[in-house]
């Protein structure tokens, strides 16, 4: 049984002791302390509706459909299987950050599914009530180290990734691959964690692939020995939080370094992920790190082949 706190009181206490704790061991409190404030001026923002709300997402046509649904969760349909990436509907995350916008889909509409792909075990990225939203005939895949924090949500089967060894069945295979983050769930316990429990995926299914990077930092060694591995059609890329940028970028993509990293796959195109969904870092506001995209796209002249989408909008391509 998932065990849900309820009290706003009981959401910035926890909270505050987690952010505390990070803080003290990372030599960071004033930072955490502002960080702590913004959130929790945020809780009071209305949520953000999403117009013309996608009700059947799934498709029969389909040879690849990307929808955002928001920050990292992704629902990817290659032919007839069914992928969706960190889910999160909740309104709040962390037991403290709340959603800018609403999801782009209501989990409902995913009405079947494959592989359900957890990236690391943060509190936005690991959701145990957005799981318990989903079909349960998914093979749910997790980090090494992330059945130890994992309920029995009553998925077909829950296994862990480990790096470069791939998941097969039924002709769709799921490549584990390293990426640049951090691990833990609660902040403090990244100091005792055996392993690394953050990883990024690679989705191959009937000559189509797709990368998706789960948080990372830029590290040009790791992208591109997976450029060389594959040959990716769709890198899905964080591009936020940005600031404080001397802080993030270890773990954390801005948009010109996410750029950077989509050339390093040689990806044919470039999504935009982890952004424009909560309150993040310490950027002065919702939207920030999609305008400074939209900007390079612009003045790169990347438009057709970095797709900036928008909460709820989907990326259809038909069979051929």
């Amino acid at each position: 049984m998932v065990t849900t706190i309820r009290s706003t009181a009981q959401h910035i206490l926890f909270m505050s002791f987690v952010l505390a704790s990070i803080g003290f061991f990372s030599g960071c409190s004033p930072l955490v302390s502002r960080f702590t404030a913004r959130a929790v001026d945020q809780l009071s923002e209305p949520i953000r509706p999403v117009p013309h709300k996608i009700e059947a997402p799934l498709r029969a046509d389909v040879g690849l459909s990307i929808l955002w649904v928001g920050h990292a969760t992704v629902l990817i349909q290659i032919h007839d299987k069914v992928i969706i990436t960190d889910p999160v509907f909740t309104k709040t995350v962390g037991l403290l950050a709340k959603r800018s916008v609403e999801p782009g889909i209501d989990p409902s509409a995913i009405t079947r599914l494959n592989i359900v792909l957890i990236s690391h075990l943060h509190f936005d990225h690991f959701s145990y009530s957005s799981l318990d939203m989903l079909p349960k005939q998914a093979a749910l895949i997790l980090p090494l180290g992330g059945v130890e924090y994992s309920p029995e949500f009553g998925f077909a089967s829950t296994r862990e990734a480990k790096t470069w060894e791939a998941i097969e069945e039924d002709g769709l295979r799921i490549t584990p691959v390293p990426v640049q983050h951090f691990g833990g769930r609660y902040g403090f316990d990244v100091l005792w964690s055996p392993v690394r429990p953050y990883t990024g995926y690679v989705i191959e299914y009937k000559g189509t692939t797709v990368f998706f990077s789960g948080d990372t930092g830029y590290n040009p060694e790791l992208f591109k020995e997976i450029g060389q591995r594959f040959h990716i059609d769709v890198a899905l890329l964080p591009i936020a939080p940005v600031e404080p940028r001397e802080f993030m970028k270890r773990v954390h993509t801005d948009p010109a370094e996410a750029l950077q990293a989509f050339d390093d796959l040689g990806a044919k195109i470039m999504i935009p992920i982890h952004h424009d969904t909560y309150f993040q870092g310490l950027e002065p506001e919702v939207g920030y790190a999609k305008k400074l995209m939209s900007a390079l796209i612009e003045e790169r002249g990347l438009q057709d082949r970095v797709k900036l989408l928008s909460i709820g909008e989907q990326l259809v391509m038909k069979n051929e």
